[in-house]
């Protein structure tokens, strides 16, 4: 049996779709189709499948020429895990016996086994949702979604990467996190953040590693220059696989709802997560070991799962005091 899956287009909502590619695994075998700038997710799961990289968002004629290894396969089956046209008109290029993917955005001509979103759908996990489109497809009879499964890093990559960031390989660290990709509204303020960094150095003495892609570096230098405590600024200085393996390493994470509290999630790493327009109940971290901290004011637009405030206030994210993340 074989089954192409379409990957989904961020960091997080991947790590969430991990559960859903490993029930798959179990039928056969699974090639996934993803952007060439995620490819490297994949390496960080025990997944037993095939990555092939295809620029999905490239012109029609380019995503034809790259799919073409993917049409010569003959798959019996394709999982479409977004609910875009886009991905249900690759699929249909794919050439596989049976697609199946949820029927939204008026796609359902172009998949055999359209599937109905449930009801209730806006009270269950992006998880669970992926992996009721296995179970719809035939490809497992597990009963529940199976548990993250992370590749380990050697002892060596993690000692070269601690001395290069300023970190004892053998003493504890906490990281923090303070950019979020999707938008403003997400993160918490950097004040706050640098008020946390005090607390969090006074009480554990423990080094804090601030972390951030380069695009974030500026957000991240204004909380190490305004806090009491001492931090290491590792903005734009890790690539993806780095950054897992510190998060695998760290005491704690403390982030927005980002890639990086997702990524966390692979190792288990204790997390605390300002929470502000996010509905955890459907996209939460797949982390026992994570905990949300909420508004102490109602917002009547929460959760309101914007980019941006639309009360232009924030005070999802304003209200939340240093000192209820820390406790």
């Amino acid at each position: 049996m074989k089954t192409i899956i379409i990957g989904l287009n961020w960091l997080g909502d991947i790590i969430m779709s991990f559960p859903a590619i490993m029930a798959a695994a179990g039928s056969g075998e699974v090639h996934i189709i993803t952007r060439p700038h995620l490819a490297q997710v994949y390496h960080l799961a025990d997944l037993p499948v095939k990555i092939h990289q295809v620029a999905t968002n490239a012109n029609p004629v380019e995503v034809i020429r790259q799919l073409q290894p993917l049409r010569k396969l003959k798959a019996d089956n394709i999982i479409v895990l977004p609910d875009s046209l886009r991905a249900a008109i690759i699929a249909k290029l794919c050439k596989s016996s049976i697609s199946t993917g949820f029927a939204t955005q008026f796609r359902s001509w172009l998949l055999t086994n359209a599937v109905k979103k449930p009801d209730n759908f806006v009270e269950m996990h992006e998880s669970e949702l992926h992996f009721r489109l296995i179970k719809e497809a035939g490809l497992t009879q597990l009963a529940s979604t199976p548990e993250l499964k992370p590749n380990r890093f050697q002892d060596g990559f993690f000692v070269k990467l601690a001395d290069r960031l300023g970190l004892e390989p053998d003493h504890d660290y906490m990281v923090l996190a303070p950019g979020a990709a999707f938008g403003a509204a997400k993160r918490w303020p950097p004040a706050k953040f640098s008020q946390l960094a005090g607390l969090l150095a006074s009480h554990f003495g423990l080094p804090l590693l601030v972390t951030g892609s380069l695009s974030e570096n500026q957000i991240v230098e204004e909380i190490c220059r305004n806090s009491s405590a001492r931090l290491i600024n590792a903005a734009g200085k890790t690539d993806l696989h780095e950054l897992a393996c510190l998060l695998s390493h760290a005491r704690a994470l403390i982030a927005n709802d980002s890639g990086t509290m997702h990524l966390a999630a692979l190792y288990a790493t204790p997390t605390i997560v300002p929470v502000g327009p996010t509905d955890m109940v459907r996209t939460g971290p797949l982390n026992g070991n994570f905990s949300g901290v909420y508004s102490a004011e109602n917002c009547p637009k929460a959760p309101c799962r914007q980019r941006t405030c639309p009360l232009k206030n924030h005070v999802c994210m304003e209200s939340i005091a240093p000192q209820a993340v820390f406790a």
